[in-house]
């Protein structure tokens, strides 16, 4: 049985699922770093352990697998006006944990830079 060792101490043994995003992908984030905390401009998602949050959109996470380069595959049920349906996301994050790029099985793929914290 192999180990994967993810950054922040996180081990995994290969194959293994999970059901929570790790906590350095949780944030928000947005693809245009004036329109962070606009929840109205849909450039923007927030990521927690259990769901990522899109402007009048959301998955639930059910399942967390390690993928290459720092990052995760996951499986969501992802609701929209349309409905429910379950989709999966590969999100790479950064060497310095700033910029997540989402490769979307469903559509295009899309880029995002962590936000600042409000206030900021």
């Amino acid at each position: 049985m192999s180990l994967t060792v993810l950054a922040f101490g996180l081990v995994l043994i290969a194959g293994q699922t999970s059901a929570t995003i790790p906590e350095r992908f949780h944030g928000d984030w947005s693809s245009d770093l004036s329109r962070c905390h606009d929840r109205e401009s849909g450039l923007n998602v927030a990521i927690s352990d259990n769901a990522l949050t899109y402007f009048e959109e959301g998955d639930t996470v059910i399942s967390v697998t390690p993928a290459e380069s720092n990052g995760i595959h996951v499986v969501v049920d992802h609701e929209d006006y349309d409905g429910m349906e379950r989709l999966g996301r590969t999100m790479i994050l950064s060497d310095d944990l700033q910029t997540l790029f989402f490769a979307y099985g469903d559509g295009p793929e899309w880029t995002v830079m962590r936000c600042p914290p409000q206030g900021k």
